[in-house]
């Protein structure tokens, strides 16, 4: 895993023109938040809109521009100490909730995942094709990410693919836009501008990966994609499917791959602590969604350990998660 950081920072200025145009077409929600308000314990969202930062991409996004774009770097943190993930000490803090998703119109009909590691079977499958490729520029540099629809006008990504976590106005992600179901340039369900990107205040302000989750606004094409619903305050020891779009060696970023496995392990510190679990995903899937009961998403791609190969974390979906959900 890569621990660079990006570190180029041009800031992308988009012409006053365009800027119009896209405000009218792709208008989000501005949710007035204190921006240098110090992170807490709740989980409060901090908007784009209102940093005054605009993210939607103004145009699609061509063919050259998606294959030059880069994996985000998958965090890497420092060696840690941790408890098996089958261990129960640590108990939701709040009650156990389930909003149910739905499946695309036409579909052919739901799969679940068995094989670790591998492409997944049909990308117009649900919960697959709630799943696609989120692409953006943070800093004069094109990245990739992974994100799943959560909301008839919502997706849902990790928070260091919509803000660097450096507690700046300008670390937003910009000309961002969402493709579902993406396969090897491929845009079935077409490409979506992302607006007012949210993500928590711990990790706008602090980098907390234990609040690492981050969202927007989208014009959904749900009945292409269906939506996947939201498990939270679930006990540990679920069985996972996580679904992202890797790019980083051995994988090029154009199919859309599965790992499926018990937790692995989790942190022994932090509130809440995050989970793993084993899979060797690389860069470019952070944000892709952990699945549940072949529909609810309940954790996403977050970062992993030095000392811990092959695991992939994501922050505990609690409370925090669900008044972020609410939110979007």
């Amino acid at each position: 895993m890569n621990t660079k950081r990006p570190t180029h920072r041009l800031f992308q200025i988009f012409s006053v023109g365009l800027l119009l145009v896209a405000s009218i077409a792709f208008s989000g929600i501005v949710t007035a938040q204190d921006k240098d308000r110090p992170p807490d314990q709740q989980g409060d969202i901090v908007t784009s809109e209102a940093d005054g930062i605009h993210t939607a991409a103004v145009r699609e996004w061509t063919i050259e521009e998606m294959e030059n774009a880069i994996p985000y770097p998958m965090p890497t943190l420092q060696d840690t100490s941790t408890l098996p993930g089958t261990d129960d000490s640590s108990t939701p803090d709040g009650e156990a909730g389930v909003i149910p998703g739905t499946p695309p119109q036409n579909t052919p009909g739901t799969d679940d995942a068995t094989i670790a590691s591998n492409e997944v079977p049909s990308y117009g499958r649900y919960p697959y094709s709630a799943v696609g490729k989120l692409f953006f520029r943070q800093y004069g540099r094109s990245y990739v990410c992974s994100a799943s629809v959560v909301k008839n006008n919502a997706i849902w990504t990790a928070g260091h693919c919509v803000h660097e976590g450096n507690g700046r106005s300008d670390g937003w992600s910009t000309n961002v836009v969402f493709i579902p179901q993406y396969r090897n340039g491929s845009a079935p369900c077409g490409q979506w501008p992302v607006t007012n990107l949210k993500t928590t205040s711990q990790w706008r302000n602090g980098s907390d990966f234990a609040h690492d989750f981050g969202g927007g606004r989208v014009n959904a094409n749900i009945s292409c994609t269906g939506k996947l619903g939201f498990a939270y305050n679930q006990n540990y020891g679920k069985r996972w499917t996580a679904v992202g779009y890797p790019a980083g060696s051995p994988f090029n970023g154009s199919r859309m791959i599965e790992c499926r496995n018990q937790p692995r392990s989790l942190i022994d510190s932090g509130n809440p602590r995050p989970f793993s679990i084993r899979c060797n995903m690389t860069g470019g899937s952070s944000g892709g969604p952990y699945i549940i009961n072949s529909n609810a998403i309940n954790g996403n791609v977050s970062y992993g350990y030095r000392n811990r190969p092959n695991e992939l974390y994501s922050p505990y979906f609690g409370s925090a998660a669900k008044s972020f959900y609410d939110g979007l």
